[in-house]
């Protein structure tokens, strides 16, 4: 995922949004389903193995979260854009209450947001990528 989206940002900038990267791939839609189902299927097993289970719901939310957004790539479109917000919008609550309760408090999505403060227009992609580098270091980190 990580690769997507420098090789994105560096051929067309920054976006609004990580989603709005599926509007930006090099003429090939699948490519940001694909990204996005790769990296939720790499996160699911580490995930629900290492949380505890009091909120092992919210492992399960986060990678509903991204199964779905991936499913439903087209935001601009009325019924997709729907279950596309609603999935991302589970997504970004679940893991922010997932990386305090694992890991106390989440700085590097608090830096993403920092960011997205000074870069307004694509606040959205700064949180984003704040929350879901901060996610995916927390697997690295439970895993070794």
């Amino acid at each position: 995922m990580a690769l997507y989206l420098l090789f994105t940002c560096l051929s067309f900038g920054v976006p609004n949004s990580i989603s709005e990267t599926y509007y930006r791939t090099f003429g090939s839609k699948w490519v940001f389903s694909g990204v996005l189902f790769a990296a939720a299927s790499f996160a699911v097993a580490p995930l629900l193995n290492h949380t505890s289970e009091s909120y092992q719901f919210l492992a399960f939310f986060i990678v509903a979260g991204i199964f779905f957004v991936a499913a439903s790539p087209a935001f601009r479109d009325e019924f997709e854009g729907k279950v596309h917000t609603g999935a991302a919008l589970i997504l970004c609550f679940a893991t922010i209450a997932w990386l305090i309760l694992t890991a106390g408090v989440p700085y590097i999505a608090i830096a993403g947001v920092l960011v997205g403060i000074i870069r307004r227009r694509e606040f959205i992609f700064w949180l984003e990528l704040g929350l879901l580098a901060n996610l995916y270091k927390e697997i690295f980190v439970l895993l070794f």
